[in-house]
């Protein structure tokens, strides 16, 4: 095998035909294709005696559906079904799908479907030929290989089946679960076309796909681990090569790793590839969740055939006696939320759109992890997390009980997938070993390290189930409802613990938690309030409503008080909120705040001026809530935070009056509303009051109506329109035509004045790769080190060693840029082999130096653009003082540029030793038009000593 470790190379120039007019600057994508298919499918409900399979069968009464689809839109209370939470015959149906498909490829390519997840067993039919099945999980993806069943160039005929029937082998089934299994074509279903020498999915095996790890996590510095898997499913061996681009957030390329090696026939290579990040290097970490692109492009000799790209974040987390989670060598506290991934009426049938604008709402309200509770979630939810910083906490499809031996193969198997679908994202820190409530589970464990022994895994435990502490995995993961004891030396998280709008029962716990440094998370039950099924019982004495009531967000994901609280306590942005008439009330004021101080208001008069609650219960928090006891019955409140004794902010609040108007709104305005169905909209219609307020206790019906390129999601069986209001808010949900438009939504009710509002609608682009695809700048880095005959060069830099005036020009490697040194002085070279202390050593303990006057570095050859250069100027004779006494003159393009350097804060004393720093250097950036020399000329301003050049590193940055 020929192995080739590159520091940034040439740009990539060729493009495939199909792709290259849509794709961004340097993004190449071979062969590979990969088309949505959410939009334009027929659907039928329940199974046919005749199947649906043939080209020829006529599905022209079926309904027109797109994906993410709910094969049953359901009622806000579930239609009142009483079943319990086994839910053996409740939506436990078998859906078809069909639809007709031209694939634009040819005989040399492969073809596949690739799915999501669909509820709950596939099967599969191409042209009425079965293809196979996937019975294994509801919740994971998977694909099938199409290629011997497609008709090429030619329109072809898909028939899907999705079975959500009540199963015994697929998890969580056949037991009892506290949330909806739901079913249908519910995530995203794609068509994917490659090279037969391509990348292969990363669920096939343990070596598949794109592998990243990040073995060292330094503060400065870090190394990255890819491995990527490629097959040759050629009847010939495939001279193959690998270039990995690792891309800044900026789209720089600043690592190329280049491999070659011969696969033969029908077979499978996993390349391994490593590198360093020293410059340009960043942690991610929730506060700043920096993301690096890996860009893999797979070559057949020297053309390229296919690509990948995933994202990777550099984090190190450890749990440490004391201190908790520790995070790039840091304590850090977790707090955050369980998610349910379903929605009223809709169920799992969530848009992307969605997943994203969730994972925003708990970023915007401080929150750090999210626990998916209790089954794999969307890619979309996850990416969002990598990109907002938020850690994950994620498992398989399970809740309390399990079964036989080819159960437990299944989900294992659903794990592995899970795992390896997701085990690149950074936001992941913990997978589920447990089954919830009853402990960790011995084969659960060991597939996950098995897997990824990379991160933590938990327990999902209770206090009245299993072991009191982490048992055979990393973390106890408890649930804690009722004030439970710690564990006497494991590391806890309380994975879920009771929420109340007002915030206090979140306070107590929280709190609770904090105050032992073996517990370092705390995660509400729950997120956003969701529907379920009855207890395991056999009276009419339903224990539970459909939905739950204790989120931070409502069902609809509206928030409630308690998110307040949650901002207050975790953004460091001032704020100080009175909770609306849900939680302020019974004679309490809550008021949630940063602010050292808050004063509260009563139509102008003074009520008091108080510190933060000074409960035992909340002791450990770093912004308990304010309390006010007033009762407050009528007028304006008005609270002020203070701290250091100045004003900070303030927010107003009027007690709610009698229902005057309506506002309608969309819940996301921020993002493209694609046409077609697959994306859809929440409506919320809030009545107000004369002052605008919500009138948490109104009991309106809210009728809407639409107009324009859109539609209402209801078919008039799950009382969506009229809607019922919930503390003060109705809504539904409305969903694009094919042609794109304008859509306007009136909201009305009897006696109240209507509101309405507009949204746009834009055509939905299918080519997902042209929707991801980002530029790639590759632009060569030249890194020269510059020393006399013996000089010890830096790793990975290019040697420039000289002696005499001979010596004083050189050209760089990548780019045929000729350097030329000169001076008004005599030119001396140092490099005797000794060394000095510090970061790049190498390059400051030699170089060329002058007695007195100027060096000058010209450029020429330069290509056209924009560049940064960094300069090394560390003076290896002790005739002179380590300062930023230099001065730089920049003559380019646009004219003649002269500054004092003052890139070191901090002189430096020791001529052999930079310490942890690096040898003094000069930054500084030109322009090149492509014709004409850039020069710049170095002068020492200190009357007395040597000015030296020990290296440089050159860069194009536009």
């Amino acid at each position: 095998m020929k192995i080739k470790f590159l520091i940034i190379g040439l740009l990539i120039g060729h493009f495939n035909f199909a792709q290259s007019n849509n794709l961004p600057k340097g993004f190449e994508a071979g062969d590979r294709t990969k088309t949505n298919l959410n939009l334009g499918w027929k659907f039928h409900l329940g199974d046919l005696k005749a199947k649906p399979t043939s080209i020829n069968f006529d599905d022209s009464n079926w309904e027109d559906v797109s994906v993410p689809h709910n094969p049953q839109l359901v009622s806000y209370e579930l239609d009142s079904i009483k079943e319990t939470w086994v839910q053996e015959n409740y939506l436990r149906d078998i859906s078809w799908y069909r639809k007709k498909l031209k694939i634009e490829a040819n005989t040399s390519q492969k073809i596949f479907l690739e799915f999501e997840a669909v509820h709950n067993a596939t099967e599969l039919w191409v042209n009425g030929e079965k293809v196979g099945n996937y019975a294994v999980n509801g919740y994971t993806p998977f694909h099938f290989d199409i290629t011997n069943f497609v008709k090429f160039g030619q329109e072809n005929t898909i028939a899907i089946k999705a079975d959500n029937t009540y199963n015994q082998t697929i998890a969580p089934d056949p037991h009892r679960t506290d949330y909806v299994k739901f079913g249908g074509l519910y995530r995203d279903v794609y068509l994917v076309t490659t090279n037969k020498l391509h990348i292969n999915f990363n669920w096939e095996n343990f070596d598949a796909g794109v592998h990243i790890t990040t073995p060292t996590v330094n503060k400065n510095n870090g190394t990255v681990t890819i491995k990527t898997t490629v097959k040759n499913e050629n009847s010939t061996d495939k001279n193959s090569k690998i270039v990995t681009n690792i891309i800044n957030k900026d789209g720089f390329v600043i690592k190329k790793l280049i491999s070659e090696v011969t696969i033969a026939a029908n077979s499978s290579y996993t390349f391994r590839q490593s590198a360093t990040v020293e410059e340009d290097y960043h942690l991610w970490s929730p506060d700043t969740p920096y993301l690096y692109r890996v860009n893999s492009v797979i070559y057949n000799e020297e053309t390229p055939v296919d690509f990948v790209e995933n994202k990777f974040g550099f984090r190190k987390f450890s749990l440490e006696k004391g201190k908790g989670f520790v995070l790039n060598g840091e304590p850090l506290f977790l707090v955050g939320a369980n998610r349910h991934q379903s929605y009223p009426n809709i169920g799992d049938a969530v848009p992307n759109s969605f997943h994203y604008n969730e994972a925003l709402q708990y970023k915007k309200a401080g929150m750090n992890i999210i626990r998916l509770s209790h089954y794999t979630q969307d890619d979309a939810f996850i990416n969002a997390c990598d990109e907002l910083g938020i850690f994950v906490y994620e498992e398989p499809s399970t809740w309390i009980e399990w079964g036989d031996d080819t159960w437990f193969e299944n989900l294992e198997k659903a794990t592995r997938t899970m795992i390896r679908n997701h085990r690149n994202h950074p936001s992941i820190i913990v997978w589920g070993a447990g089954i919830n409530h009853r402990g960790p589970v011995p084969r659960m464990q060991t597939v996950a390290k098995e897997e990824d022994p990379f991160r933590l895994t938990a327990s999902a435990s209770a206090p009245w189930d299993g072991p009191k502490n982490e048992g055979i995995t990393d973390v106890h993961a408890t649930m804690d409802y009722r004030r439970t004891e710690f564990p006497e030396s494991a590391f806890t998280m309380v994975m879920e613990h009771g929420s109340s709008p007002n915030a206090e029962v979140n306070q107590f716990h929280i709190s609770r938690y904090k105050g032992n440094k073996n517990n370092f998370a705390a995660i509400t039950w729950l997120g956003a309030d969701y529907n379920h099924l009855q207890p395991d019982i056999n009276d009419d004495q339903w224990s539970r409503d459909f939905m739950t009531t204790y989120g931070v967000l409502s069902p609809y994901r509206v928030p409630k008080p308690v998110y307040y609280w949650y901002q207050s306590e975790l953004v460091k942005k001032p704020i100080v909120h009175i909770a609306d008439e849900t939680a302020s009330k019974d004679g309490k004021v809550r008021v949630f705040s940063n602010c050292q101080e808050v004063e509260l208001y009563q139509d102008g008069t003074l009520i008091a001026r108080q510190l933060p609650d000074n409960d035992v219960t909340k002791t450990n928090l770093n912004h308990p809530s304010f309390t006010f006891k007033h009762n407050w019955k009528k007028g304006t409140l008005k609270a002020i935070g203070y701290s250091n004794g100045e004003k900070v902010t303030e927010f107003t609040r009027q007690k709610e009056g009698k229902p005057h108007h309506i506002k309608v709104e969309y819940n996301i305005t921020d993002q493209p509303f694609y046409a077609g169905g697959s994306d859809i909209r929440l409506v919320y219609a809030s009545i107000l009051d004369e002052n605008g307020e919500v009138v948490t206790t109104t009991k309106n019906e809210v009728q809407f109506s639409i107009s324009g390129a859109g539609e209402i999601i209801d078919n008039g069986k799950i009382y969506a329109n009229p809607a019922l209001v919930y503390n003060g808010v109705a809504a539904i949900y409305v969903k694009g035509t094919n042609a794109t438009g304008t859509i306007t939504i009136t909201a009305k009710a009897k006696g109240l004045k209507s509101g309405k509002a507009t949204i746009n609608t834009v055509k939905f682009n299918t080519n997902e790769i042209t929707n991801q695809a980002q530029p790639i700048f590759d632009y060569p880095i030249e890194r020269v080190d510059i020393g006399g005959d013996k000089q010890l060069v830096q790793f990975e830099w290019q040697e420039w060693t000289g002696n005499s005036k001979n010596e004083l020009k050189y050209n760089l490697k990548e780019t045929n840029t000729q350097v030329e040194i000169s001076a008004d002085q005599n030119i001396n070279w140092l490099g005797n082999g000794t060394s000095m202390i510090g970061d790049l050593s190498f390059v400051g303990t030699d170089g060329v130096f002058v007695e007195k006057g100027e060096i000058t570095l010209k450029l020429t050859n330069l290509k056209a653009g924009k560049y940064a250069i960094e300069t090394f100027h560390h003076a290896r004779k002790t005739d002179i003082k380590l300062t930023n006494d230099i001065e730089v003159t920049i003559e380019d393009v646009d004219g003649s540029f002269t500054r004092t350097s003052d890139d070191h804060i901090v002189n430096y004393y020791d001529n052999s030793s930079s310490g942890e720093r690096k040898p003094i250097s000069i930054q500084s950036t030109f322009t090149s038009n492509g014709s004409e020399a850039v020069t710049l000329k170095f002068k020492s301003i200190n009357a007395k000593g040597t000015l030296w050049l020990n290296g440089f590193i050159l860069k194009q940055i536009k």
